[in-house]
């Protein structure tokens, strides 16, 4: 017992050192460089969508809009998402292709034509580039559990931003992605090709499902546990049978 507490320790101090020793731009760069390897070994590299998917014009199945909350960041937000859904819109998806979000969406940085706005970092709200992006890859993760799509890899929000009154999507809908680290990642588990659309209105995100066949909503159910410091999030679909999807832990911003 007392050895595999001194390893754990030793694991856990190494680490911290490591975190303070490595510049954060180098370990974001060797996370990358081992998720591509991953990827490659499991041969899931060969699957993403990208830029050499045709771009195509289906009928919109289903639509999904979420309301924009106007800030004073909302102008860079909508600026950032312009930039986000550039490489998105329309692009086909064929049956067993997969969409990773930081595969197709450009690296959120100066050089890609990002602004800074709110984004959060180490369980703390602040500023970086390309924040805002967190309410494309919400609402392209929400479309995808409607459309009965199969969620490959999909990481929650740490914090809970919004009370009841501001909300703009149900508590567990939401997928964080922070590039290097947190992806969303989504398999066409249809026997048929789909594209995506977006739009961003004056105060409103839309997301559409188009497909030249028939796609069905699935219905999704939300329950919430609360807790004095935090909130359990479960969430199932319904589609042959009810599954849980997630089970996820939100805590308040301090």
């Amino acid at each position: 017992m007392l050895k595999s507490n001194f390893r754990s320790n030793l694991r856990s101090n190494l680490k911290s050192n490591l975190k303070v020793l490595i510049p954060a731009s180098l370990r974001r760069k060797l996370h990358v460089l081992k998720i591509q390897l991953q990827d490659l070994w499991y041969s899931q590299y060969t699957s993403f969508v990208g830029t050499q998917n045709l771009l195509v014009n289906y009928p919109v199945q289903i639509i999904l809009t979420q309301p924009i909350e106007i800030t004073s960041h909302s102008e860079s937000k909508k600026h950032n998402l312009h930039i986000g859904i550039q490489n998105l819109q329309n692009r086909q998806i064929n049956p067993g292709q997969i969409l990773s979000f930081w595969h197709i969406v450009p690296v959120p940085n100066a050089k890609n034509g990002y602004r800074k706005g709110r984004n959060i970092t180490d369980n703390a709200l602040g500023l970086d580039y390309g924040g805002g992006l967190c309410q494309l890859s919400g609402i392209l993760y929400h479309l995808a559990l409607i459309a009965g799509l199969e969620i490959i890899e999909r990481h929650p929000h740490s914090l809970d931003l919004y009370n009841e009154k501001t909300r703009y999507t149900p508590l567990g809908s939401d997928a964080t992605v922070v590039y290097g680290y947190k992806d969303l990642r989504i398999r066409n588990n249809f026997s048929f090709p789909f594209c995506l659309q977006f739009e961003i209105q004056q105060d409103s995100l839309v997301a559409k499902l188009c497909a030249m066949q028939t796609v069905s909503k699935c219905k999704l159910e939300f329950a919430i546990e609360e807790h004095p410091a935090y909130k359990i999030v479960r969430v199932w679909r319904h589609i042959d049978q009810k599954i849980l999807i997630s089970n996820d832990i939100y805590r308040p911003i301090s």
